[in-house]
């Protein structure tokens, strides 16, 4: 439970499936894979700046996590794993729409991170015959997106401002363009790639195919909450302020190297997934900032 509340089990009132609090590394996670077959693998530490703060506590649970939670599965027969892997990956690619077949060579530490896990699914799969799926998760949003954590994501935290009365800060200038897929569409694949005969050993990128910018995510949420609050611009070298730790002692991060992940352009492609599993994402925008506003506004009053 470092990240995420217990409230994101309950739908309308109503609690689904069974809770254990473990921990990924833990070594009874393999008692609790007794007799499963199918295995989704989406913890992790996600948000950058605690990854490049910490980045041996990254690697300890989204690759030794991962690696823990493959040889559970393998020595209980698991059929098959289906790994959140991440956008990320391609921070320093140039060419749009990402495919999954470009080369990628991250530096952050917590794309580094998940690139390291998909070379240990690839490894239990060859190795062992354990399918694996990967799955790079483009910017998903929804209505249980954590939005009360130290540094939310975007959606989150522009909802976090409003639900306060708050002006939001923004880095750059709000033209910065990114591909959101909405969380009913990611469950969607998903489900596909559970039983798909032609998912294993494959990776899949889980985006929209289409971009919006900061300024028009604001715009859109601002009017689901009916308000005039204008957000301040900040410059982007000062977006992970709030970590002062990685600009301290005699080799700070870079401040480009921030300019860079703010001001980061990312379009991923879906034909893969079209051609393989017959799946496109069907929820607009518009349709999906409606749905988190509403479930944010029942939650934080």
């Amino acid at each position: 439970m470092s990240f995420g509340h217990e409230d994101n089990l309950a739908i309308d009132g109503e609690t689904f499936g069974t809770f254990i609090h473990e921990d990924i590394r833990s070594d009874s996670l393999i008692k609790h894979f007794k007799g499963m077959d199918y295995v989704f693998h989406f913890a992790g530490i996600a948000p950058l700046p605690n990854c490049q703060e910490n980045p041996y506590e990254a690697i300890d649970v989204n690759v030794a996590g991962t690696a823990n939670v493959l040889e559970a599965s393998r020595r209980n027969n698991v059929k098959r794993v289906i790994f959140a892997s991440t956008s990320a990956i391609y921070e320093n690619n140039k060419a749009f729409p990402c495919r999954e077949d470009f080369e990628v060579s991250p530096d952050l530490i917590y794309a580094t991170s998940k690139l390291q896990s998909e070379m240990l699914c690839n490894s239990f799969s060859r190795a062992y015959g354990l399918e694996t799926v990967i799955l790079r998760f483009f910017n998903v949003y929804g209505p249980h997106q954590d939005f009360r954590r130290k540094q939310p994501p975007l959606i989150g935290y522009i909802i976090k401002s409003l639900l306060s009365n708050e002006c939001p800060v923004l880095h750059s200038d709000g033209e910065q363009r990114r591909d959101y897929v909405y969380v009913d569409d990611v469950l969607d694949l998903c489900r596909v790639v559970m039983e798909h005969t032609d998912a294993p050993d494959n990776v899949f990128n889980v985006a929209s195919g289409t971009t919006i910018s900061v300024k028009e995510i604001y715009q859109r949420i601002a009017k689901e909450f009916n308000t005039q609050i204008t957000p301040t611009y900040n410059e982007s070298s000062k977006f992970w302020d709030k970590y002062p730790m990685l600009f301290a002692g005699p080799k700070p991060l870079s401040l480009e190297r921030v300019d860079k992940e703010v001001n980061k352009y990312s379009l991923g492609c879906t034909l893969k997934s079209k051609e393989l599993l017959n799946w496109t994402p069907r929820i607009s925008t518009i349709e999906g900032f409606r749905k988190v506003v509403e479930y944010a506004k029942k939650l934080g009053g």
